[in-house]
């Protein structure tokens, strides 16, 4: 993957984990990331799986998530909603993932998510966003909190 291309997609993960809901929001995010990335001809599949957190040599937390792949990376914009829930290993968790996953994270792909089940989201949504984040040469993320992400949009609503 060219260097352009990976940077934009860092720009879509720092873009939604600034300006919308991270909290229970995978599924809608990875529709979000698809609908962007299929916008602009690039193949993004949105994905259900599995992610493992690896807190240490003897514990490991798994959850069902959703996320994106994209010529064979991964790409993860809500990975941090279990830092939220989770504060006892925030430290452990990165604020989005876009191809080198960190040692004690691993994902497990189960299928791609069926296109009657993906969130919808207007063309001119869509491309309101890309336009966004073209105009951003880097987007700065900081750690936040519940009461932090809960004051951000919602993208349930924005579509």
């Amino acid at each position: 993957m060219d260097t352009n291309k990976k940077r934009f997609l860092k720009n879509i993960c720092k873009y939604c984990v600034s300006n919308y809901m991270v909290s229970n929001s995978s599924p809608i995010m990875s529709s979000l990331i698809y609908h962007i990335c299929k916008f602009l001809d690039m193949d993004s599949m949105a994905v259900q799986g599995i992610v493992t957190l690896h807190i240490n040599e003897f514990s490991s937390k798994s959850f069902a998530h959703c996320f994106n792949v994209c010529d064979g990376i991964i790409i993860d914009a809500s990975i941090y909603e279990y830092a939220l829930i989770n504060r006892r290993i925030s430290h452990i968790i990165p604020m989005y993932i876009v191809d080198s996953i960190p040692y004690n994270i691993s994902y497990t792909v189960q299928n791609e998510i069926p296109v009657d089940y993906r969130f919808k989201f207007s063309n001119k949504f869509v491309n309101n966003i890309i336009n966004e984040i073209k105009f951003v040469d880097d987007i700065y993320l900081g750690k936040f909190n519940l009461i932090d992400d809960a004051k951000k949009k919602n993208l349930f609503y924005c579509r």
